[in-house]
């Protein structure tokens, strides 16, 4: 009879998070947890409470349901969901051969959560854990966010598995490569005006305040047009996905999408090296809503480069980062 391997080491991916279904009800709930977490919003309770239970999870459900319902997958699962499981698997076949390794995924909003999934590890005897924040860019909303929903999950356990947490990667070689390799498989760049990376908006007090997000963003925009031989006047860096009133990143996405034409920038070409995985923003806000603007704005072409989901090249970067991130242990 074999011996039954337990394993010592897991692996647990974050993304931020998903509805369980594109309805209204299902969007409130992931809405409400969301919006609840004062890494996201981090105005005063007394403030933000009466607006967000008394006007916005009255009202933009319904017209966030919509939009999800645009860019849901035909097999019922959002595409952020499908495309972070097949991650996790593809990282978890690469690692078979290390013995007492598992790998998981969870979402930092919604479900699968991550202290379900931290809870499923430990139940199996896990006694270390990598916890990888999907997020090439470090920002508190989203990684320091992941951070403080794995120490909440574990706050009340006897015992705590040691921890380890994936440093961001955005300046990361084989991150760079994936996306310099996504964008030459679909666009000759020859052939257009400008290539436009448009990276998730943030409070420009967030920065100010000393988050590094958008100095990361930067460098990943400057890495990847050197990795794609782009003089400085063919590409532009851009902040999307606005939400309230207080300043935030610029320049804004939308506005310059609408400028563009006027510029003589009329072949567009579109990537978001902030996400690894297409998602609400990135289908329906910029690569449908953003074209809608550009086109008006009588723009002639323009092609959204896909995310880098479950193409080889992202694979086998997240394998070997995940590698470099378990050394020592296995």
């Amino acid at each position: 009879m074999s011996a039954v391997c337990v394993p010592e080491t897991g692996v647990l991916f974050v993304q931020l998070g998903t509805p369980d279904d594109p309805t209204p009800l299902a969007v409130r709930r992931y809405l409400a947890e969301f919006l609840s977490d004062r890494r996201v919003v981090d105005l005063p309770r007394l403030l933000w409470w009466p607006l967000l239970h008394g006007l916005i999870l009255r009202t933009r459900p319904q017209r966030s349901a919509a939009l999800y319902q645009r860019i849901w997958r035909t097999d019922g699962l959002s595409p952020l969901l499908h495309y972070t499981q097949q991650q996790a698997q593809a990282v978890g076949q690469a690692l078979s051969a290390e013995k007492g390794v598992v790998v998981q995924f969870a979402m930092r909003y919604g479900n699968p959560s991550v202290a379900v999934l931290l809870e499923a590890m430990l139940g199996v005897g896990v006694e270390r854990v990598l916890v990888f924040p999907l997020f090439p860019q470090y920002a508190a909303a989203t990684t320091a966010s992941v951070l403080d929903a794995v120490q909440a999950a574990l706050a009340r356990r006897r015992r705590i598995p040691t921890l380890r947490f994936a440093q961001p990667f955005f300046a990361h070689p084989g991150y760079i490569g994936a996306w310099r390799d996504q964008i030459r498989a679909q666009v000759d760049l020859a052939q257009t005006d400008c290539l436009l990376l448009s990276f998730h908006g943030l409070p420009q007090r967030h920065v100010d305040e000393g988050d590094p997000y958008a100095v990361q963003c930067h460098q990943t925009a400057r890495l990847l047009a050197a990795a794609l031989d782009l003089p400085a006047d063919r590409w532009q860096v851009t902040f999307q996905s606005r939400f309230g009133r207080e300043p935030w990143l610029t320049p804004a996405t939308d506005h310059t999408l609408a400028q563009l034409p006027a510029q003589g920038k009329k072949r567009l070409v579109v990537a978001c090296p902030g996400f690894v995985s297409d998602c609400l923003e990135t289908l329906e806000e910029v690569a449908l809503r953003g074209q809608e603007i550009f086109r008006q704005a009588g723009g002639e072409q323009f092609q959204m480069i896909p995310c880098l989901n479950d193409s080889q090249a992202w694979l086998t970067a997240l394998a070997q980062m995940t590698r470099e991130a378990l050394q020592g242990w296995v």
